[in-house]
Formats: C-alpha cells, sequence, structure tokens
C-alpha cells in the first residue's frame, strides 16, 4: 500500500494536495498549449468532431505534470508507490505517441496491455475473496476498458475532463470516509489537475487533453478504484459493484456505444457522433446543456456508490438494480435517437436496404428487451417486499423461500403480462388505456402466483404482506418503466427547445395537438413560449408546462416581452374579424402570423381536432 511522508492532519493534506495539483495544471495547461502550437500537435477539424478549428493537444501532460509533483512531494517508495509512477507514465508517453503519430488501434491496444500486465505484476489485482483465474483477467480488462471508456468519451469539450474530476471525487469522498487515505490522497491530486484543465477545456475548448491524458486518468481511476475496492468492500459482489458505479459513465458510453455499432455493422474503433453526449444533442441540447447532464448523471452513481456502503447487501441490491435499470432505459430513449442515416449505413457495411430493415425491426420492436425489463422488475419488486416486510433483513429461512417462489413468479407473470397485450404497445406512445392494462395485468398475476404457490408449497412461510407490496411495487415500477421513455423524451425536449419563438392563439385542444406537434417534430425548429387565450379562467395556468399568459389584447404585449417571431392561431371557430384584427396587430409588428390547419373536427368530443402539418402562410 501507498506510503505518506507528511504526518500532519489528514484533511489538510487533501486540500494541499488539491491545492498543489490545481495550481501546477493552472500555470502548465498555458505552456503546454503554446508548446502544442509550436510543434504542430493539433487536432484538425473532421466530419466526426464538434471544433471547426485547428485545436492544440498536449493537454494530456500538463495533467500528468500537475499529478506527478504532489505524487512524488507527499508519497515515498513502496512497491504500488513504482508501479503508479511508471503506469502513469508509460500511459502518458503511450498517448502522446498516438497523437503525434496516430496509431492502430491494435497497437495502442497492445501497449495498454502491456500497462495493465505490468500494473497486475506488481500485485494490483481485484480482492483474493475473488479466484484468481477469474481475478486476473478481470483486473486487467478492468485497467484497459478504463483507458479505453475515458479515450472513446473525450468527443466533446469538457466531458471527459469532467466526468474523470466528479469520478475522482467520488472515490476520493469514498476512500476518506472508509479511511483509506493513500488513495484519496492521490484523487485529490486528480481533481485538482482536472479541474484546472477544466477551465481551459470546457466549451468552447482552447486546448484538448489528447491521449495522453485520457489514458493517463482512465488508467489512474481504474487503478484507485481497485485499491478502495480491496481495502474496505466487505464482499465479492460489492468489490465490482462499487468501482462500477463510481465510472458508471464511461462504462455505459463505451458499453453503449459498442453495441450501436456492432447492431449498425459499423467498425468500434472508428469514430462518430454517435456517443451519449453527440445523441443529446442531436435531440436538441446544446452541447454544454449534454455535457452538464452527463456530470449529473455521474455525481447521481457517484453518490449511490457511497450510499451503498452503509447497507447490507439485499438493500444494496435493490438501490443498485433500481439504478441499472433507470439507466438501462435512458440507452432505450437514446436508441431511439437518429444518428446513421440509411447512405451511412450502405456505405459502410455495402448492404442492401433489407438489412436496414430487419436492424430497424430489431431496434425499435425490442420486445426482448421489454421482457428483460419486466424480469428486472419482476425479481427486484419481490425482493424489495422481503425487504420491506421485514424491516432490511433477509434470513436464511425467506432467502430460501425467495428461490423457491421466484421462479414461479416469473413464468406467471410473465405470462399474464404477455395475455393482457403488455407487449403489444409502443413505450413511448403509453396512454391510459395501456395503465388500465397494466393494471390488470399485474393484478391477475400476483393473484395467480398465491395461488400456485398455495397449491405447490400450501403457501407455508410465506407472508402476505409481502405480496401485497410485491404487487404495489411491481405496478408502479411495470408502468414507470413506461412511462419513463416519454418522460425522457419531453424533459429533454423542453430542456433543449430552440428555435423561432412562437406564440399560440388559443389555449384549447387545438392549441394542446400543436403543442405535441411542435414537441414530437424537431423539423419545424420552434419554440413555444406560450398561449394567448381570450378565457379569463386559463389565465396562469399551464399546459406541459407551458404558461397561458394573456388575452387577445394582450397580444402584441406578450410578443414584444418574449422575443415572439410568430404566432400560431390555433382557434378552428374563431371568426374572420378575429382573425383580421389579429393578422393586423401582427403586421404593423412585423410579426409573421399563420392559422393552424385542420382536417378533422369533431363536435360531438369537443373542439378534438387532427393536426396533419404546419402550412405558413403570410
Amino acid at each position: 500500500m501507498l506510503s505518506i511522508i507528511l504526518s500532519s492532519n489528514p484533511l489538510s493534506q487533501l486540500v494541499q494536495g488539491f491545492l498543489a495539483s490545481f495550481l501546477i495544471a493552472f500555470l502548465m495547461t498555458p505552456v503546454m498549449q503554446r508548446m502544442a502550437l509550436k510543434v504542430h500537435c493539433v487536432s484538425l477539424p473532421k466530419k466526426d468532431r464538434w471544433h471547426s478549428q485547428p485545436i492544440p493537444l498536449l493537454g494530456g501532460l500538463a495533467i500528468f505534470i500537475a499529478f506527478l509533483i504532489p505524487y512524488l512531494f507527499f508519497f515515498r517508495g513502496s512497491d504500488t508507490f513504482w508501479v503508479l509512477l511508471l503506469g502513469s507514465l508509460l500511459s502518458v508517453t503511450l498517448g502522446v505517441f498516438d497523437d503525434r503519430r496516430h496509431m492502430k488501434p491494435s497497437s495502442k491496444l497492445i501497449g495498454q496491455i502491456v500497462i495493465a500486465c505490468l500494473t497486475i505484476g506488481f500485485g494490483v489485482k481485484f480482492s483474493s475473496e475473488i479466484p484468481p483465474l477469474i481475478g486476473l483477467p478481470l483486473t486487467l480488462l478492468w485497467i484497459v476498458g478504463m483507458m479505453n471508456a475515458l479515450n472513446l468519451m473525450d468527443n466533446m469539450d469538457g466531458l471527459a475532463s469532467g466526468i474523470a474530476a466528479i469520478s475522482a471525487l467520488s472515490l476520493c469522498v469514498e476512500t476518506f470516509v472508509s479511511g483509506n487515505f493513500p488513495i484519496a490522497l492521490l484523487m485529490s491530486f486528480v481533481i485538482g489537475a482536472t479541474l484546472a484543465f477544466l477551465r481551459y477545456n470546457f466549451a468552447p475548448a482552447r486546448i484538448f487533453m489528447g491521449d495522453s491524458g485520457s489514458m493517463l486518468l482512465g488508467y489512474l481511476l481504474s487503478v484507485g478504484a481497485i485499491l478502495q475496492a480491496n481495502h474496505s468492500v466487505p464482499n465479492v459482489v460489492m468489490t465490482l459493484a462499487i468501482p462500477v458505479l463510481i465510472l458508471s459513465v464511461p462504462i455505459f458510453d463505451t458499453t453503449f456505444v459498442t453495441l450501436a455499432r456492432k447492431l449498425n455493422q459499423r467498425p468500434i474503433s472508428q469514430g462518430g457522433r454517435d456517443h451519449t453526449s453527440h445523441r443529446l444533442v442531436a435531440f436538441g441540447l446544446s452541447e454544454r446543456k449534454a455535457v452538464l447532464t452527463l456530470y449529473v448523471v455521474s455525481l447521481f452513481f457517484g453518490a449511490l456508490s457511497l450510499v451503498s456502503l452503509q447497507l447490507n447487501l439485499a438493500v444494496v441490491t435493490v438501490f443498485i438494480g433500481l439504478a441499472v435499470l433507470i439507466l438501462f432505459l435512458f440507452g432505450m430513449f437514446l436508441g431511439e435517437v437518429k444518428v446513421y442515416t440509411d447512405e451511412e449505413r450502405l456505405k459502410v457495411n455495402g448492404e442492401k436496404p433489407g438489412w436496414i430493415f430487419l436492424n430497424g425491426v430489431i431496434l425499435h420492436k425490442r420486445r426482448i428487451v421489454e421482457v428483460l425489463v419486466d424480469l428486472t422488475v419482476i425479481c427486484l419488486s419481490y425482493l424489495t417486499g422481503f425487504l420491506l416486510r421485514f424491516e432490511g433483513a433477509i434470513s436464511p429461512r425467506n432467502l430460501q423461500l425467495i428461490l423457491d417462489s421466484l421462479p414461479v413468479l416469473i413464468g406467471v407473470k410473465c405470462l399474464s403480462f404477455f395475455s393482457f397485450g403488455l407487449y403489444r404497445g409502443v413505450w413511448r406512445y403509453v396512454s391510459l388505456n395501456d395503465l388500465v392494462a397494466i393494471f390488470k395485468a399485474v393484478l391477475v398475476g400476483e393473484i395467480a402466483s398465491v395461488l400456485f404457490l398455495v397449491y405447490l408449497f400450501r403457501f407455508e412461510g410465506y407472508s402476505r404482506t409481502v405480496f401485497v407490496i410485491d404487487g404495489l411495487l411491481s405496478l408502479v415500477l411495470i408502468a414507470g418503466s413506461r412511462v419513463i421513455l416519454r418522460l425522457f423524451r419531453e424533459f429533454f425536449i423542453s430542456l433543449g427547445e430552440r428555435g423561432k419563438r412562437i406564440l399560440i392563439m388559443g389555449a384549447g385542444d387545438a392549441g394542446e395537438l400543436a403543442l405535441r406537434e411542435i414537441r414530437n417534430n424537431r423539423q419545424l425548429n420552434y419554440k413555444l413560449v406560450g398561449f394567448i387565450d381570450d378565457d379569463f379562467k386559463k389565465q396562469g395556468y399551464l399546459i406541459h408546462g407551458i404558461p397561458v399568459l394573456g388575452t387577445r389584447r394582450h397580444l402584441v404585449e406578450v410578443a414584444k416581452r418574449e422575443r415572439v417571431e410568430e404566432v400560431l392561431i390555433a382557434i378552428p371557430s374563431a371568426s374572420e374579424k378575429q382573425l383580421a384584427d389579429v393578422y393586423e396587430n401582427c403586421e404593423k409588428n412585423h410579426i409573421l402570423c399563420h392559422r393552424m390547419p385542420f382536417v378533422l373536427i369533431a363536435p360531438r368530443l369537443g373542439e378534438t381536432m387532427e393536426v396533419t402539418e404546419m402550412v405558413k402562410s403570410r
């Protein structure tokens, strides 16, 4: 284990280490920026990159120097000291060589494997509780995987460096709380160096870290996570789960991109705008908002890893299961964002459109994936039912009851879900009818499960309260898994709305339909700022989060205040006089005004209309 030279207050040392690395990186980054320009080590604009001008590389060297100096000052020689020093030096060297020479992916992978094997040879590997035949290759895969994960994430200004800083912060807090102070101090160097570098790297970036920085950070975080897991994690499951939680964002992004490229028959090593951050931007978020969104996700999973150390294994399993389920559904949502055009697919794989159709069936129907989500929900809700009933503890007897009955619950509930048509709907368009069907399926499945257990085991030892809790949780989670895709969509639509500022006149059914069309059809390029309606009862109310700002006589005032560029009239019953009045006011104030076309009016259903297109007319 690392040993520390100084013996002052531990918290004071953390602050000193952070400030030292921060100051060094803050001063060295501009130096490396000038050096990179002098030696022509720059990242040129490419089709799959965001920058439009050459950006200097070698920011990784500034991070390395900011880590190295306090590391040499605070620590003294030991096996771990030397392997971290050598491993980080080799990682930076390999990265600089790749930045300058553009190594083949296979050659770079061999270099990473050598660094990982050297680290393992010095004794850095996952806990001895894991069998060596599993632990050694797992450690190798972990180190190499994280070096590549950070490297792949370095695709947008401030993303990789910010995620590395957050991951290092999570690991620093966790190690400090658990008493593993040397690793906490080590992570304070990483935090300081990356935060100072982020000052120059956040959008718009003035310097990139390059492969030298991403591979260095991936190496340090992976080794730090291994040393912490071996120090304070009580069992094998948590030994593997805690590092994964801390580094969840780069792991998720790498896994997601790998699967997406394999499904689309694209080389995994080939660059492209198909990462998590790219898809958020394609959905409508700005580059900054996309990066900040992933920061929040990383902070959430870092906090979850810290909480997990304070709970027993069963409770942690439920929390981690729910978090991973949400992340998985987030991946399903991102998978709907189109980043590959049909022409690109044909160019890459040379296949005929028939393959594209087959791939579309796999990606968009996703019935197998939906069944797997429900299987996870069934297991989590049943386990949670026992935990809540028995105050967070599961005795060996109850564990055996769970193992005996869980296959019955899975089979019966899946059959019930299938019978009630839960796998025939489209999740993003979930409706009240779908929720009613879910209620019926869960209720019938729960009752049938109890009857089967009565028949098979006479219900001996089972608690009726468990099944009541299980039924309620299943209902919430099954319905929630359908609704969350729609929530993701609406949340990111509201977060990323940009375009022409438009005001809808008419806060009735037609206005609500127009709002949905504007949000669902990104090609319209509209940002709705509010509604206008003559009904005084609607004033101040919100429709899907959009306010009713006034009546028709407030139109000009509201348009000036909200910088409105267009007005859309969504009142099918508007008289010619009313329309002429609105057109005249808009023309005087140089605001484009047009009326929404209606192709179906159903008086018996109130003012329910079907909107087919948004036709602009002056």
